[in-house]
């Protein structure tokens, strides 16, 4: 009995510390607060106590410790700079254009693909038709994941949307008191409802697109929380094989408000993960696969009188133990079903309004009338 109390007391003590253990995310947290207030002299002291009395002090060199403080710059600096290989910094684009595609009668979709200088004017062109057609909706799809790019693509992209002569973004450059203003120089091409889709993959040029559109009110923005990007990129190389990417200027709104690291939270927040995501825009398909579920094919009245049973072939590859695609659960691109659900909603409720009955006026009731005894009938 002593002994299984023992027992029992030891698992109770380790199960005890293990909870109370602190985990390693909690740690660096705690590390990286203690930090921030110690002194810039009390900084230098822990260098040379630690490479003085450390253990291995010898490994403390001067190149390890320079790794160590370009290292904990970049995570201090976050989206601020970047250390890239010169092969993937150079490495072109494959896919370039934009994706145009009609969900329903009433909803164009649009994506740009790479945010390229051409794929504005392919914007218009098909903005021009869709308006041409009388479309009533637009969904502008801004989740596509490319490198930061440069912010008059994004100027160009908003004029199609903001009306002339109007400020849409600031841009603050390091260094400089003055700030570059772009100004739409023409009238829009499209005033109809408009629907961005954002994601934390969301390029600088596509977060300040959606940025301007929702400060303005001119769009609804549905999706997930972008990353706060929203600033201009220099590449400038540090030896043969590497480069840094670093913010040069910085994009602010019309009220001179900046979106670093802050981003832009959708007006609806939904999650769809990335992975699934880039298997939809990886695809060759249509944008509707990725949208609307197919019924499966099931044994009914035309197959009797055609004497042909379609579920005969699954019933089979099922019985031998193979697994169906019908078996699993189609994925579906989640934030770009409800964005069609909420603008489906709106063409329906404003084309079937709701008429509530008017009520009736309240009248006093009539007095009953006078009935009239019935005389008796003579003999």
């Amino acid at each position: 009995m002593k002994t299984m109390l023992a027992w029992s007391l030891l698992a109770g003590s380790a199960l005890a510390a293990e909870v109370a253990k602190p985990q390693p995310g909690a740690v660096a947290e705690d590390a990286a607060a203690k930090v921030e207030e110690v002194s810039q002299t009390a900084v230098q002291a822990a260098f040379q106590i630690l490479r003085s009395e450390y253990i291995r002090g010898g490994d403390l060199t001067y190149d390890e410790l320079n790794r160590a403080a370009f290292q904990g710059l970049l995570e201090r600096l976050d989206l601020g700079a970047e250390l890239i290989r010169k092969a993937e910094a150079e490495r072109p684009v494959l896919r370039r254009g934009v994706l145009a595609e009609m969900l329903t009668p009433e909803i164009a979709y649009l994506r740009p693909l790479a945010f390229a200088e051409e794929e504005a004017g392919q914007m218009e062109l098909h903005l021009k038709k869709q308006v041409e057609a009388k479309v009533p909706y637009l969904i502008l799809d801004l989740r596509s994941a490319v490198p930061p790019g440069d912010f008059a693509v994004a100027a160009a992209m908003l004029e199609l949307f903001v009306p002339r002569a109007e400020l849409m973004f600031k841009l603050k450059q390091v260094g400089r008191e003055d700030a570059q203003l772009f100004i739409a120089n023409r009238g829009p091409v499209w005033t109809q409802p408009l629907v961005v889709l954002v994601d934390a993959e969301t390029c600088n040029l596509g977060e300040t697109m959606a940025a301007v559109l929702r400060e303005r009110k001119q769009a609804l923005i549905i999706g997930s929380k972008t990353r706060g990007a929203t600033v201009r990129y220099e590449t400038l190389p540090l030896d043969a094989e590497w480069v840094l990417r670093f913010a040069r200027a910085e994009m602010l709104l019309a009220g001179d408000r900046s979106l670093f690291r802050e981003g832009v939270m959708p007006d609806f927040l939904l999650d769809l993960p990335v992975a699934v995501k880039r298997q939809f825009f990886d695809a060759a398909g249509p944008v509707k696969e990725s949208l609307f579920d197919h019924s499966r094919v099931r044994y009914n009245e035309a197959a009797l009188i055609a004497r042909k049973n379609p579920e005969l072939d699954s019933y089979i590859r099922r019985s031998a133990g193979e697994e169906l695609a019908d078996d699993r659960p189609a994925l579906r691109d989640t934030v770009l079903q409800r964005a069609v659900d909420m603008l489906g909603a709106r063409t329906h409720l404003q084309g079937s309004p709701l008429k509530w009955p008017a009520a009736k006026k309240r009248t006093e009731p009539a007095a009953p009338a006078e009935v009239k005894k019935a005389q008796p009938v003579k003999p």
